[in-house]
């Protein structure tokens, strides 16, 4: 019973949208989500300095894909891409996760304060970023900007939180939960802002 209903509902937030949109949504989250789940299993295998090496390789190969896909200098990727080898770096020389760990709140902070800009300039950094993926109004691109900027304050107050109080195995348990809450987040407020706009 619960399957089903989970199953209309899920079937019903992507009713809205075309065969292509769906592609490159898929592209989207993969290439997002790829690297950071190349970096969870690698840690049950190995430990978290060869994640974070796996990682930081992952991260370069996915903004290569990104550029290649986008054709055009994908800015989101290539700031995740220079956060992760600093980081990652950082992590490695001195020997210590939490660098690794404190770059996902530095991350969420960063987006957070950049979307802020864009409102408070009038630009939609969203809309710049996904608008070829995703076609929607100038409203519903304002909508969804004011939605994640809480999001990402409220994840990177979680991981602080988190990396704070929790072991390093419980933190990449932590992480793993994270990943599909905003996949979940970003799905349901796409499917309630949506407003179909101009390709």
């Amino acid at each position: 019973m619960v399957y089903t209903v989970l199953q209309e509902y899920i079937m019903n937030i992507f009713s809205n949208f075309t065969p292509k949109i769906l592609r490159h949504l898929f592209l989207a989250v993969l290439l997002e989500f790829g690297p950071v789940l190349i970096f969870l299993m690698a840690f049950e295998r190995y430990d978290v300095y060869k994640a974070t090496i796996i990682l930081m390789i992952a991260t370069i190969i996915s903004t290569i894909a990104t550029f290649r896909i986008q054709k055009r200098l994908p800015y989101l990727a290539l700031y995740v891409a220079l956060i992760t080898a600093i980081f990652g770096y950082v992590t490695l020389a001195l020997h210590q996760p939490k660098f690794i760990q404190i770059r996902d709140t530095l991350y969420d902070l960063t987006l957070a304060l950049t979307l802020v800009t864009g409102l408070m300039i009038n630009v939609s950094f969203l809309k710049l970023s996904f608008h070829k993926v995703i076609p929607m109004t100038t409203r519903a691109w304002t909508n969804l900007t004011h939605s994640w900027i809480g999001f990402f304050i409220s994840i990177a107050v979680a991981n602080e939180y988190a990396r704070r109080v929790l072991s390093l195995g419980e933190w990449f348990y932590f992480k793993s939960i994270m990943v599909l809450v905003t996949v979940v987040f970003g799905c349901v407020t796409l499917y309630f802002l949506y407003e179909k706009g101009d390709e």
